[in-house]
């Protein structure tokens, strides 16, 4: 949250604050019904994949080819779910940690629910036996106007059943060449919990390539977490302002970073503690262009002039993190009736990066990154808190820049089985940027719904958004709902071209969908209305598909690009 003066610190203290009130849940109680299994040696780990609930599984014709060609559905095999069973025949067996293991699995994305239990094996040990439904795999989108269909997507989260997520992009480029993208990722990689991804886009003007392999750190029963990958960027960052066209500054930039840490538990908490390395080469221009439908054009101003200079660093450090969490089981938080897990408690990383000299760097600043989540609450009221700051001293000054912050906080009632009321606020915002940034309220994701594509951008953004959902009719293949929401969203000038300081709000209604009705991910058809100036529509109908039970807060994709390196939540990989 940006101030209007010198106050570039990170707000460390904030982070910490956090937790204070926030005191870590018991852990979860093993179901009295079920097998006892504590101490017992694992002779047998049997499997049950399930394909997803609208096809089920049996011999009719009509059901299989429903699975097989529609949703492009092939069962999930068992190379893609052992990897992330964090347990081994010959390993002792704990009720207590039955649960855990289940949540594992049921993390992957590819995965609707997962069960684990523990069964006699007619002797001295036990069987676990898991059991998984799938989420329908197929990844269909597009958009379309009075001229034509303007994007397409189309791929499969789960070819053939193997964890292998792939998807295409075409995006109409009007005047200028079409943009492609094309995503590949490996989850189970050399039968470990390792996952590996490439993503490439040329997008209408520039493009990028990012490459990553991670073995993240999903649960206190893992002993190490390591991050390895980078990005190549040719982009043109956009720039909105009221009286005149958008502008466009070409920046060339390319950050790897590699880095690992190991757990060490005390007394049901965990501490965390590795190397890490980041190489950062960017090279932004200092002359902005307009994309004309006559192609590109020189700016209109010199804005841009000797704003932004090239810079080169290495730095190598350290990442360290404390973990105190476990997990409640809910329904109804952030899809319709699907589970999903939420954690309770509190955990922090961060890494501390000295520059160097090494790799002709010409940029020795340090760095400081931090990562911060607390939550507390029961199935029927929840509270949680994600933070994520970095920040790096102003040319060996004493005053520190290039600061960049965001977060979220919510609160989820759950009134009764079928209404769920959110209320949450985010943010977003950079000091004394050395790259390239403005934040809009007209974001498609991170903005006020309503104002997709408005001229009304800063520095800092802040958004309230209130919901409530209520879940209505409900078939064999598919559950409905609805939603009531208000958005209300500012902006603050800050130190960034063209930026304002503005409030605008907007409400809205929505037709949610889930298929299948357990399904974790949610169809929405949002319809927003601005109820002030500034917005290019009188209402903005969007549909779109989203899963947001795997994650709490994610940096915005208009502030991602100017973090310095790779932030400490890749290195741990943490939610």
């Amino acid at each position: 949250m940006r101030t209007q003066h010198r106050t570039y610190a990170l707000p460390l203290s904030a982070l910490i604050a956090g937790a204070v009130a926030l005191v870590p849940a018991r852990g979860q109680t093993p179901d009295s019904t079920q097998f006892r299994c504590e101490g017992k040696v694992i002779s047998a780990i049997e499997i049950q994949p399930h394909p997803p609930a609208v096809t089920e599984r049996g011999p009719n014709v009509l059901r299989q080819a429903l699975q097989r060609f529609v949703f492009q559905s092939g069962t999930t095999r068992d190379r893609a779910i052992r990897p992330f069973l964090l347990a081994r025949v010959g390993d002792r067996c704990s009720d207590k940690w039955l649960p855990e293991l289940a949540r594992v699995v049921r993390a992957q994305p590819y995965l609707a629910v997962a069960t684990v239990r523990a069964e006699s094996d007619g002797g001295d040990g036990v069987r676990l036996v898991v059991e998984t439904v799938d989420e329908i795999p197929v990844i269909v989108g597009g958009g379309y106007t009075k001229n034509g269909l303007t994007n397409v997507k189309y791929g499969n989260s789960n070819v053939a059943g193997t964890g292998f997520y792939a998807a295409g992009q075409w995006r109409d480029g009007r005047a200028y060449r079409d943009a492609l993208a094309l995503t590949l990722r490996q989850y189970g990689l050399f039968d470990q919990p390792i996952v590996a991804e490439v993503n490439t886009q040329r997008d209408v003007l520039g493009g990028q390539f990012n490459a990553s392999v991670s073995r993240p750190f999903l649960s206190d029963l893992e002993h190490i977490a390591w991050y390895a990958g980078g990005t190549h960027e040719n982009s043109y960052r956009g720039f909105v302002r009221a009286p005149g066209p958008q502008l466009s500054l070409p920046v060339t930039r390319d950050v790897w970073s590699v880095g690992g840490v190991a757990r060490f538990g005390w007394r049901g908490a965990g501490v965390m503690i590795g190397p890490v390395a980041t190489y950062e080469n960017a090279r932004p221009n200092d002359a902005g262009v307009i994309a004309s439908d006559s192609g590109l054009v020189p700016a209109d101003t010199a804005v841009f002039a000797h704003r932004y200079t090239p810079y080169k660093t290495f730095r190598a450090g350290v990442g360290a993190g404390f973990r105190w969490l476990d997990y409640m089981r809910v329904t109804g938080f952030d899809a319709l009736i699907g589970e999903q897990d939420v954690a309770r408690g509190f955990q922090l990383a961060a890494t501390f990066e000295r520059g160097l000299g090494a790799f002709s760097a010409t940029d020795q600043s340090s760095l400081v990154s931090a990562n911060m989540y607390a939550g507390a609450g029961t199935p029927r009221s929840f509270v949680g808190l994600a933070m994520q700051g970095e920040e790096l001293p102003a040319g060996g000054a004493d005053s520190w820049s290039a600061a960049a912050l965001s977060g979220r906080l919510a609160w989820y009632i759950k009134q009764s089985d079928t209404r769920t009321f959110e209320a949450s606020a985010e943010f977003a915002g950079g000091w004394r940027e050395r790259l390239p940034l403005q934040l809009s309220l007209g974001d498609p994701v991170s903005g006020v719904r309503g104002y997709n594509g408005a001229a009304i951008a800063g520095g800092r953004r802040a958004v309230l958004r209130f919901e409530e959902r209520r879940v209505s009719y409900q078939t064999k293949f598919i559950q409905w709902g609805t939603a009531l929401f208000t958005d209300i969203g500012k902006t603050w000038s800050g130190d960034v071209p063209f930026g304002e300081s503005v409030v605008r709000p907007s409400i809205g209604v929505g037709l949610l969908a889930a298929v299948p009705p357990k399904s974790r991910r949610m169809i929405r058809a949002d319809l927003a209305v601005p109820v002030a100036g500034g917005a290019p529509k009188g209402w903005v109908l969007r549909v779109f598909a989203t899963d947001m039970t795997r994650f709490f807060w994610r940096d915005p994709n208009d502030l991602a690009p100017v973090r310095a390196g790779a932030p400490a939540s890749s290195i741990f990989g943490w939610p």
